[in-house]
């Protein structure tokens, strides 16, 4: 049997090298540091949820009052909401660039650390919010953040988790975004419950509550530990042994701690020459173009912009009331979560990835056509009791 369960060829050599660690020693629980590790870093995908869904708040009429916006001026409206909308997207653009170089300079941990802080301080510009300029560098800046959040946290998970629970440790990072995803729909409906219309509070505490798991996050990081493979690239062996002992639940890693080192020394060597000419060759073309092929489409299925405009959707559908718009916002965040959690910890490792991909992309065809046809066939005017078409473009949602 060969040591290395999977191996690679390299362009020049054509030589094989490890590439992924062996399962040398099988560890079938899930020992408790590498969950706990996994879950707190995993508040990034939270935090990057709830920012996704907390921009439901524009909906709510003191917060249209307090910026000028004239709900009865719908060019002008649509025109503030998108951008909003769209500065988070810029600040998460430039947040995603600068953080695997710096997380290969500083270290994981600190990286996610700093970049939990920076979402802290863009939460703060939002929260007091004075204007549309503060309110959209505010956006800016936690975008910064939660887009190097968005590189770092899958990186560090599969970093410090053993390959025989790498698939539901990173699994993890997408439920946190739906779990962030669903808790920002709900606050926004329960404080739109609880607080008068013209009252800041109605808008101001969604805002407030997106810091608690950046300040979470930020603590945690600090506390927990760099990855084995970052202190073995570094030279720090020995502490990369104490971290992997304790990763594990045992000591009995030596086998997979000379693995990792000898993953490094191979990684260092074929880097050491390889350029962005490398990138676009012909060995490279095909994973490159789906790679980015597949994160292209998916964005271009308007996921967002449901996550985003979901309760103007809703009301598009005939939904007559802001307040059941935001109960059927929550309602599909909480389906969005379920349904992220059967995928991950069973669906995946069950059926396969591709066949998920295949089959959910077709699905996701058909409702959002559907979608389209309700909102076409609704009329504009709102009524006490909702058509059958109404009806219809809601469970599609779902």
């Amino acid at each position: 049997m060969n040591r290395f369960s999977k191996r690679n060829l390299t362009e020049e050599t054509q030589e094989e090298v490890p590439l992924i660690i062996d399962q040398a020693i099988a560890i079938n629980k899930l020992p408790f540091w590498s969950l706990f590790a996994a879950c707190i870093s995993c508040l990034g995908g939270f935090l990057f949820g709830y920012d996704l869904g907390v921009v439901g708040i524009l909906i709510a009429p003191s917060f249209q009052s307090h910026f000028g916006i004239d709900p009865n001026d719908k060019l002008k409206e649509a025109d503030i909401n998108g951008t909003i909308v769209s500065v988070l997207q810029i600040g998460c653009l430039f947040g995603a660039l600068l953080a695997t170089s710096t997380a290969d300079a500083i270290g994981r941990k600190f990286t996610i650390a700093c970049a939990s802080f920076v979402s802290v301080v863009g939460g703060v510009f939002q929260i007091i919010g004075y204007d549309l300029g503060m309110m959209y560098a505010g956006r800016i800046i936690s975008g910064l953040g939660v887009g190097a959040l968005s590189a770092l946290v899958p990186l560090y998970v599969s970093e410090i988790a053993h390959q025989n629970h790498r698939g539901l440790l990173g699994g993890l990072w997408m439920f946190f975004i739906a779990t962030g995803l669903a808790s920002s729909y709900w606050a926004n409906y329960i404080v739109r419950l609880l607080i008068e219309d013209d009252d800041d509070l109605l808008w101001r505490i969604p805002l407030i509550i997106q810091i608690i798991p950046a300040i979470v996050l930020f603590l945690g990081m600090i506390f927990l530990f760099e990855t084995p493979r970052w202190l073995c690239t570094h030279h720090q062996a020995d502490k990369a042994y104490q971290v992997l002992c304790k990763l594990r639940g045992t000591t009995n890693v030596k086998e997979e701690m000379d693995q990792i080192r000898l993953s490094v020394e191979t990684e260092a060597k074929q880097t050491a020459s390889t350029t962005w000419k490398h990138v676009f060759s012909i060995h490279n073309r095909k994973r490159l173009l789906l790679g980015c092929s597949l994160q292209a489409l998916q964005q271009m299925t308007g996921t967002n912009v449901i996550n985003y405009f979901s309760p103007i959707v809703f009301r598009s559908i005939g939904l007559s009331s802001s307040e059941a718009e935001l109960f059927a916002t929550g309602m599909y965040g909480i389906v969005k979560m379920i349904v992220v959690l059967i995928g991950f910890s069973f669906l995946i490792d069950r059926f396969g990835r591709r066949p998920l991909l295949i089959g959910g992309g077709i699905a996701l065809a058909i409702c959002l056509c559907s979608v389209s046809v309700c909102v076409t066939l609704t009329p504009v005017e709102k009524s006490e009791s909702l058509s059958t078409t109404a009806i219809l473009g809601i469970l599609f949602m779902y």
